[in-house]
C-alpha cells in the first residue's frame, strides 16, 4: 500500500515546492492531511482504495483530484513548522543564505490562505464528484460523512445558492460546516412552528411530487433557512466566539458580506424575518388543505428577537 501522494515528484504536480525538499520533511504533513482532513470527508476505508498499489479504473480521476487537494493542504498544515527547526538550542530559523532569506510574516501569511482556499476548492471537487458517481464507490456512501448528511430542508450547496438565495460560491465544504446551524434553526423554528406531523410529511416530500401548497411552503422555508444561516454565520458575536483572531480558519464564502447594526442586525436576519412572515402567511392561506388551525402573524414586541421593549431601563 502506497501513500495518495508518495513521492516530491507527485507533490510539484500540485503545488510549488524546491526540487531539493526531501520527501522525509513532508511526509508527516501529508500524513497529517489525510488522516485529519481526507478521512472526515471520504471515509477510511475510500481513503485506502485511493492507497492501493493498484487503483482501479473507477478511482483514477478520483486520485487526481484528491492529490490536488492533497499537496496544498498538507503544506498548509506543515507550513509553519518548516519554517523552522528544533535543536538542543530550541527552535531556530535558518539565515539567509545565497539568496534566499526568511519571508515576511506578510507573504507568509498570502500563501497559507493561498494553499488553504485551493486545497479546500479542491476538496470540494471531490466531493462534488463523488455525488455524481456515488453508485461506483460503495465505501464512501457507507462513511460516517455520507451517513450524516441530508435531512435538512435544504440538501445540496446548489439548492443553498439558487433556492436560499445566499451566495456561499457552490461550496459544499461551505454547506456542511453550516449544517449543524441548519439543524438547529429548523427544530427552533420550523418544526415548532409547523407541528412534527406537518414538518415530518414536508420532509418526505423534498425530493417527490409536491403540491401547488407544499412547494410554496417548502420554497419559504428553505429561504428562511438559507437566510437564519447566513445571519448567524456573518453575526459579528459569531465570529468572536467562533474563531480568534489569529487563528487558521477555513472561510466560508458568503455574499454580499453586511456590518452589524448596533443591534447586531445585518441583511440577512431582515430577510430571514420576511421568509418567516411568509411561511406563516402560507400555513394561514393552505390551512385545511395541510390540516392545521391558522397560526398568528402578529409579532411579538416582548420577545427577545423583536428587542424593541426589552431595551429600556
Amino acid at each position: 500500500m502506497k501513500a495518495i501522494i508518495s513521492t516530491i515528484e507527485e507533490l510539484k504536480k500540485t503545488v510549488k515546492i524546491n526540487a531539493s525538499t526531501k520527501m522525509d520533511v513532508v511526509e508527516p504533513y501529508i500524513q497529517q492531511a489525510r488522516d485529519i482532513i481526507l478521512v472526515r470527508y471520504l471515509g477510511l476505508e475510500l481513503v485506502e482504495v485511493l492507497e492501493g498499489d493498484t487503483v482501479p479504473d473507477r478511482a483514477t480521476e478520483l486520485l487526481k483530484l484528491t492529490q490536488c487537494a492533497l499537496g496544498p493542504l498538507a503544506i498548509w498544515c506543515g507550513n509553519a513548522e518548516m519554517s523552522v527547526r528544533f535543536s538542543d538550542s530550541g527552535f531556530t530559523v535558518a539565515m539567509k543564505a545565497g539568496e534566499y532569506g526568511a519571508a515576511s510574516d506578510t507573504k507568509i501569511a498570502k500563501v497559507e490562505e493561498s494553499l488553504e482556499r485551493r486545497g479546500f476548492q479542491y476538496l470540494d471537487q471531490v466531493l462534488e464528484y463523488l455525488e455524481l458517481h456515488a453508485d461506483q464507490f460503495p465505501e464512501w456512501t457507507q462513511s460516517r460523512y455520507y451517513t450524516l448528511r441530508g435531512g435538512n430542508y435544504i440538501q445540496s450547496a446548489i439548492q443553498f445558492q439558487e433556492l436560499g438565495f445566499v451566495d456561499i460560491d457552490y461550496s459544499r465544504l461551505t454547506f456542511e460546516h453550516f449544517r449543524s446551524n441548519m439543524s438547529m434553526i429548523e427544530i427552533r423554528f420550523i418544526t415548532e412552528l409547523l407541528g412534527e406531523t406537518l414538518d415530518s410529511t414536508l420532509r418526505s416530500k423534498l425530493n417527490a411530487v409536491q403540491s401547488i401548497a407544499e412547494k410554496e411552503l417548502i420554497g419559504s422555508i428553505r429561504r428562511f433557512v438559507a437566510c437564519k444561516t447566513a445571519e448567524i454565520h456573518t453575526s459579528q458575536a459569531s465570529k468572536t466566539n467562533r474563531s480568534g483572531a489569529t487563528n487558521n480558519e477555513y472561510k466560508p464564502v458568503i455574499r454580499p458580506l453586511y456590518s452589524d447594526t448596533q443591534n447586531e442586525g445585518n441583511y440577512f436576519a431582515e430577510q430571514g424575518d420576511y421568509f418567516y412572515t411568509k411561511i406563516k402567511q402560507t400555513l394561514n392561506k393552505y390551512a385545511v388543505e395541510f390540516g392545521i388551525e391558522s397560526v398568528s402573524e402578529a409579532m411579538d414586541f416582548n420577545s427577545a428577537e423583536s428587542k424593541i421593549f426589552n431595551s429600556f431601563g
